[in-house]
């Protein structure tokens, strides 16, 4: 370590805590001179994007390939290896609602509504926004079907966003087998649509369903029933709630 990378104290330079020593244990600043070479500046700026990156690589492995365990482990306590819930939706719902505008696609889940119908059209844009809105909605209609655990609300909040930010994704996909066929007006094109698209619609209930069994630890048939019960209650709870803003009489 050459002159520049010590640190001549043991005072934390940020709030002056004494007995410092890799990092800081009242503020947690890790100790580093003022001085520093540009190797310790990307030393340090690689370390923390590999940090970011190996728990993205983490939450989305386990979101995706183990439905459940993420929400399992976060309510448990075990959250040093994962992304907040807010997070994780945050940054996917932002992805999705700039793909929305270049794709310029008003379908959402199963439902393609028609952009040459104005009110159509705009209902299903109106949707396409109320979800990242209407997740406190979907965590109430699930508590509603397990009622009789009588867990903590904000159980069933971060189970919604979990299930949410995987829904996201895949209407992104969605989202890109419509362009790709719109620009490539071609039989493969229209192929692959199907190959891909149908999958991903699929997908959106399948997840729900694994999600719901391996977090509450049901059967299958049970939760494919709850799951179909919630789909549909949160699906024309977000049609009536939509279409009453939308047609409500102003004045």
């Amino acid at each position: 370590m050459s002159s520049t990378d010590k640190i001549t104290t043991n005072s934390c330079l940020n709030c002056d805590s004494d007995n410092v020593e890799q990092f800081c244990p009242n503020c947690g600043q890790k100790a580093q001179a003022t001085r520093q070479p540009l190797r310790v500046f990307l030393s340090d700026a690689v370390e923390t994007l590999f940090n970011i990156d190996s728990r993205w690589f983490h939450t989305f492995r386990d979101l995706f390939l183990k439905p459940g365990k993420v929400t399992r482990e976060y309510i448990a306590g075990k959250r040093a290896s994962y992304l907040p819930p807010l997070r994780i939706y945050v940054s996917i719902s932002v992805l999705y609602f700039l793909m929305v505008q270049w794709v310029d696609s008003s379908q959402v889940f199963f439902i393609n509504f028609n952009n040459d119908d104005g009110n159509a059209g705009e209902l299903g844009t109106a949707v396409q926004y109320g979800l990242f809105f209407l997740v406190p909605l979907f965590a109430w209609i699930i508590s509603l079907f397990y009622r009789k655990r009588k867990a903590f609300y904000v159980e069933y909040l971060i189970l919604a966003i979990h299930i949410h930010s995987i829904w996201f994704v895949l209407l992104m996909v969605e989202l890109l087998t419509i362009w790709f066929s719109r620009e490539f007006d071609t039989g493969f094109a229209i192929i692959l649509d199907i190959i891909i698209s149908g999958p991903a619609q699929i997908a959106i209930f399948g997840y729900l369903i694994a999600y719901l069994k391996r977090t509450f630890e049901d059967g299958w048939i049970k939760s494919f029933f709850k799951s179909f019960g919630i789909m549909t209650l949160y699906v024309m709870s977000i049609a009536a709630l939509v279409a009453a803003y939308i047609f409500a009489p102003i004045g």
